[in-house]
């Protein structure tokens, strides 16, 4: 048990501490990876890096001037970089977008058109027309740049997070909607970079036999260390490799870290999905570990594709876990890759999940402080016997 947890804590360390954000394409990310596939190696796993084509996008801060005031702006990540000076027009609905003149102006989002982030365009899993009718007039009429106001008073919410998105695109809090309303002239700075880089899946292998898939994402937003996103599943992944290193199973052992997930394109996902997935009866399982250690919260699994009978040797296996809990199939996650390939498939996470996706997750705050490495230590374990129950 000790073992278990010097492991976990020596993994979340380097990532989290040592290493910090591990956006894609960044050297953070690159770092992680290299790390993941050495540790790997040294288990005795054969290691593939699964490489695709990415961005490292850089930002070095926003400026934007209203009619001679200073407004607080983030550029939206991913956004290119610029500096423009135009007429201000605010439209805050599709028929307003479709009718208004944007040339050589900056358009203001708001309102029903920010009512939610609207998916990228390469988005191929939830994309709906709406978003997509809100892209295409953007980029249609070409206005010298967008700021989209949250949907939220003091956040603010990126409605437009998309590296195929080709205006410049900057955000503001909710309460500065008035500062931008009825305004006639507006400078926005935005200081980014889009710059070409290569980024990799780490996919490690041990054994023969048909496939027993083992997931988390490497991959974090620029900003957050990503301790519950997704450094404990990483954490997890390497501790379980570790703890199965020296056991004969009748299934071969596959070890996938995604690099991409909190990506605007998901391109390791999708780079796994077109390379991996191309024969799902090679599987016989999948677990995906994602937002799992929160504190205060137990362990949650949930099912995916399972059949009655592996529900049940489930609920039966779990019985002797009292931290472990299964709660209802939430369909976001990395472990959808697989239950959409027909795989059988287990999300871990957190029963708390909510909290931590509306107050944690994508912020500085998804640190170690916020880790219970006893909930970690629990999922390992229960993970490790529930492999070997599998077969039994």
């Amino acid at each position: 048990m000790e073992i278990i947890k010097k492991s976990l804590v020596r993994h979340m360390e380097k990532l989290c501490q040592e290493i910090g954000p591990r956006a894609t394409g960044s050297a953070g990310n690159k770092a992680a990876v290299e790390y993941a596939a050495e540790t790997f190696k040294t288990l005795g796993y054969d290691v593939w890096l699964q490489e695709f084509p990415c961005m490292d996008w850089q930002n070095d801060g926003a400026e934007l001037i209203v009619d001679g005031r200073a407004v607080e702006v983030d550029a939206a990540e991913y956004a290119m970089p610029c500096e423009v000076s135009g007429e201000l027009v605010c439209v805050q609905s599709i028929q307003e977008l479709k009718t208004a003149d944007l040339t050589d102006k900056i358009c203001v989002l708001y309102g029903e058109l920010c009512k939610e982030p609207i998916m990228p365009k390469s988005m191929i899993f939830w994309n709906p027309e709406e978003h997509q009718a809100i892209i295409r007039e953007l980029e249609q009429k070409q206005p010298l740049a967008v700021i989209t106001v949250s949907f939220l008073e003091d956040v603010p919410v990126p409605i437009i997070q998309d590296g195929d998105f080709n205006v410049p695109c900057g955000t503001v809090k909710g309460k500065c909607l008035s500062l931008l309303l009825n305004k006639k002239n507006a400078t926005l700075r935005l200081r980014t970079e889009r710059r070409p880089a290569v980024g990799a899946n780490v996919i490690a292998t041990l054994g023969t036999g048909k496939k027993l898939a083992y997931s988390a994402h490497i991959d974090t937003k620029p900003t957050t260390p990503g301790a519950l996103d997704d450094g404990a599943g990483v954490a997890v992944l390497l501790t379980l490799a570790e703890q199965l290193a020296q056991t004969k199973l009748e299934n071969q052992l596959e070890f996938v870290l995604f690099n991409g997930e909190d990506y605007y394109s998901m391109p390791g996902e999708m780079t796994f999905m077109n390379q991996s997935l191309s024969q799902p009866t090679e599987y016989d399982f999948a677990f995906n570990v994602d937002g799992a250690g929160m504190q205060n919260s137990t362990i949650s699994y949930s099912l995916y594709e399972c059949n009655e009978q592996l529900d049940a040797h489930l609920e039966g296996f779990s019985v002797d876990y009292p931290t472990v809990e299964k709660v209802d199939p939430w369909p976001m996650g990395d472990h959808m890759l697989f239950a959409g390939a027909g795989i059988p498939a287990v999300a871990i996470a957190s029963t708390q999940m909510h909290l931590l996706m509306e107050a944690v997750m994508h912020t500085p705050k998804d640190s170690l402080s916020i880790v219970d490495f006893q909930r970690l230590e629990e999922a390992v374990l229960f993970l490790t016997e529930l492999t070997h129950s599998l077969k039994q």
